[in-house]
């Protein structure tokens, strides 16, 4: 398996990591101070933290409850400078679809990868063409996709513009429970890296993630997004999103 960089992403979305890594800081100051102590108060320190400095686990536990909370906040933070978003939980159910197996949707997934050169490309009929997918509106017209039957869960496909004016689309492979483990890493990683795709992971403390990223021109990368079990040696994946957006630098 290539070599994979762990650092936290740059990309255009830079507004959301942003807030993350602003967040995560002040939590980690705030853990290193109830750690330490103020240095005249001793019994104070004594009665905090009971005579020992923190575990490593105890500031493990701190991060992943302060990323939990930089999410949160990066999410409300792109809701207001985006105000014709929409959360996709407000999005009405997709039309139903087939039962599928994890195979032919890691296919779909990897040729719409290697395939897209355009914003145009990533449109709702573009998509079905590609992918071999049935997708179809949902009830209100505001997502393309479907959903149906894996052989251990269930899977979500859809297409939908992030907000009303964003020039392109953005696609999204959901599959529940996460801990079935219907798409396996290595079988989107190792076809992706093929085609050329750089790797980046994120860092320590955030959700883990691995980025998939392919310069495209006009300044443009296809970015695939891939959310999956933990950071190191990671085996199964929950969420598949691609997006096309301006590179940083």
């Amino acid at each position: 398996m290539a070599a994979t960089k762990h650092i936290e992403h740059p990309r255009s979305l830079s507004l959301r990591l942003l807030i993350r890594s602003i967040v995560v800081f002040t939590l980690s100051l705030g853990t290193l101070a109830c750690a330490q102590g103020p240095g005249t108060d001793h019994a104070s320190q004594e009665k905090t933290m009971e005579g020992h400095p923190p575990s490593a686990a105890d500031v493990r536990s701190e991060q992943d409850k302060g990323a939990a909370i930089a999410d949160r906040a990066a999410d409300e933070a792109s809701r207001r400078a985006a105000p014709n978003a929409v959360v996709l939980g407000d999005y009405p159910p997709l039309p139903q679809g087939p039962a599928l197996t994890s195979g032919v949707l890691v296919e779909a997934i990897v040729r719409m990868a290697k395939s897209f050169e355009t914003r145009a490309d990533m449109a709702p009929m573009h998509v079905a063409q590609v992918s071999g997918l049935k997708v179809a509106p949902d009830s209100q017209g505001r997502r393309t996709g479907l959903q149906g039957a894996l052989v251990a869960g269930r899977y979500e496909f859809a297409v939908w513009k992030p907000y009303a004016r964003h020039p392109g689309h953005t696609i999204e492979l959901t599959v529940q429970p996460s801990e079935a483990c219907e798409l396996s890493f290595k079988s989107l990683h190792d076809p992706l890296v093929a085609a050329g795709f750089g790797v980046t992971k994120s860092a320590v403390g955030f959700k883990p993630r691995v980025y998939f990223e392919r310069a495209l021109a006009e300044g443009l990368g296809l970015y695939v997004v891939v959310s999956t079990d933990k950071h190191d040696d990671p085996r199964c994946v929950s969420r598949v999103r691609l997006e096309m957006e301006p590179r940083d630098g």
